[in-house]
């Protein structure tokens, strides 16, 4: 009786490690993956970053990390985390997109680079880490995000304005009086000829739709990890670990769970039924090549699979 017991005690703590630590070693698996993929891809072809790349990088020397600010991978609650950690208060963890980026620009800008720092990337015990999303994921929600759910704030970050720019350069026909009078607002297709639009013009790309690897440098820099947003489940126990054995363990749930309808109902596309999506909506093959040839380095550097006629 007695060693039945015993092996049923050791029977429930191995089951309690596995519950506990295999999302953990399983990111960790994958991470392995993604970052031989990446140092693969740096190995075979050149990236050429923005010259100004580092001025996307955050360095917070308190908690002993640098990371590649990219807009629509879970940047607002990312910032949000980091500033609860720095004022070690979780009565902060309400704050809207207002507070975290415009009120408190300047409490965050201290945190940026100003100048490439190759001493700093070179710290082996500084943890440097990205967030990634898939590209068309990542699109979509720009799209639903800043053109369609009507955010009090929308006018006053400049998203309001730049809908009526984009139908005024796509629409020839359409006066900003007309969209206004119609309430015109901006469709998906046009949303991507948009950018299919920009890319093949090599005008400007809006930070949140561009490219991954022209922000973050990922081949001159060499990241400790790159999680994924599709993995979160697994990769934010990892990341919420690492930033708390820096910190003086203020937890917080990271990232929100809350995603808007259209985003959920995208969530539940798989990769080739998202590639046929867009293909659909672009309604041209040869622009829907442009897109992908553009944001090609960003799914070969992330291993995101491609359609093998793309590949």
């Amino acid at each position: 009786m007695f060693r039945y017991r015993q092996f049923i005690r050791l029977l429930g703590l191995i089951l309690i490690s596995y519950f506990v630590y295999f999302p953990i070693f399983h990111s960790s698996l994958k991470q392995n993956e993604i970052k031989s993929k990446s140092i693969d891809y740096c190995l075979k072809k050149k990236v050429n970053s923005n010259e100004k790349f580092y001025s996307n990088l955050v360095y917070i020397p308190r908690l002993n990390i640098l990371y590649c600010n990219i807009p629509k991978v879970a940047s607002t609650n990312l910032r949000r985390l980091i500033y609860i950690y720095l004022n070690q208060s979780n009565s902060l963890l309400n704050l809207d997109r207002k507070k975290i980026w415009i009120d408190n620009k300047n409490f965050f800008n201290q945190y940026y680079l100003t100048e490439n720092s190759q001493i700093l990337f070179k710290n082996k015990n500084l943890f440097k880490f990205i967030l990634v999303r898939h590209p068309f994921r990542r699109i979509y929600s720009v799209y639903y995000d800043k053109f369609v759910n009507n955010h009090i704030d929308d006018t006053l970050f400049g998203w309001k304005q730049l809908e009526e720019d984009i139908l005024l350069q796509m629409k020839r026909n359409e006066t900003l009086l007309t969209i206004r009078r119609h309430d015109i607002r901006l469709d998906f297709r046009t949303f991507l000829l948009y950018i299919i639009d920009s890319i093949r013009k090599k005008r400007l790309i809006n930070s949140h739709w561009e490219q991954i690897v022209q922000r973050c440098a990922l081949c001159l820099i060499g990241y400790d990890w790159i999680g994924k947003i599709e993995n979160f489940d697994q990769d934010g126990k990892f990341l919420m670990k690492k930033l708390n054995d820096n910190s003086d363990k203020i937890y917080l749930e990271f990232p929100s769970k809350e995603l808007d309808k259209q985003e959920k109902r995208q969530n539940l596309l798989n990769d080739s039924d998202l590639f046929e999506f867009f293909r659909k909506t672009i309604e041209n093959n040869n622009e829907f090549e442009i897109l992908i040839d553009y944001y090609k380095p960003d799914f070969e550097m992330f291993d995101y699979s491609l359609p093998n006629s793309y590949s």
